[in-house]
């Protein structure tokens, strides 16, 4: 047995034992799924454009059709984009009672569109447009449609400037979404890193958090972090060709505990 197949079993009896478990992932969980993520070294988005230049909330106020043309550019790869092999593990890990909740730093709905319930959206959605100025949620497709048709991104109820109701730079994660992932960690058991180099604050901290409240800590990113040396288990592979060996060995184990 090589030393990455000791490490599958290792999880897979982690996930076994426990009996809460909060799982977080990051770019790296949606880069298998064609899209591309921020930061990584060398390819990263950040590193080919200017962040503040094209992901602030004051440069998209101050140019707002320079940065709607930039974010219908990365928006079809979005859109275009299908749960991969990782996605759709998860939902099979919930629907064997084993997973309580998905963090994601993600924005581009792929969890919720493979069937995973109470996925909580750190930095918010693509897949909506909020109105700056009275909070109205609408489909993302009512901003693009404006946009695309010459009119101004408008609010139809107060006239307010449409944005992707993601988190942009220069703007606080909403706290009623903080408030819900710190319920969802208290009590966890078993966290479970997916695709994040953790990297981006408050986010970060949630790991340390779990820790402190006595869970198992578990990781499987591309990689390094900050907290490889406090987890069980780290795994430097692809999430697709991981995950789901891993919790196909769960859902096996299950079923012949069901039949004894």
């Amino acid at each position: 047995m090589t030393d990455l197949d000791m490490k599958i079993q290792k999880l897979a009896r982690l996930i076994l034992e426990a009996k809460n478990i909060v799982v977080l992932t990051g770019a790296g969980m949606s880069t298998e799924s064609g899209i591309a993520d921020f930061r990584s070294p060398g390819t990263g988005l950040w590193e080919k454009v200017d962040p503040y230049e094209f992901g602030s909330v004051s440069s998209y106020v101050a140019n707002t059709g320079k940065n709607l043309n930039f974010m219908l550019e990365m928006g079809k790869h979005i859109f275009s984009a299908r749960p991969n092999k990782g996605h759709k593990a998860l939902t099979k890990l919930q629907k064997l009672g084993k997973l309580k909740g998905i963090l994601t730093q993600n924005i581009d709905g792929l969890h919720i569109r493979a069937k995973s319930k109470n996925v909580i959206e750190l930095h918010g959605t693509a897949l909506e447009a909020i109105c700056m100025r009275c909070n109205k949620v609408v489909p993302i497709t009512v901003m693009v449609n404006k946009f695309l048709s010459g009119s101004s991104p408008s609010c139809e109820q107060c006239n307010g400037l449409l944005k992707p109701n993601a988190i942009f730079f220069g703007e606080p994660l909403r706290s009623e979404v903080l408030q819900q992932a710190d319920e969802l960690i208290e009590g966890c058991d078993l966290f479970i890193i997916l695709g994040s180099s953790l990297l981006v604050y408050p986010v970060a901290f949630y790991p340390r958090k779990a820790l402190s409240m006595g869970a198992k800590l578990a990781i499987i990113n591309i990689q390094e972090t900050d907290v490889d040396d406090d987890a069980e288990i780290v795994i430097h592979q692809k999430i697709g060709d991981i995950l789901p060996q891993i919790i196909e060995i769960v859902e096996k184990k299950i079923l012949e505990n069901k039949k004894k």
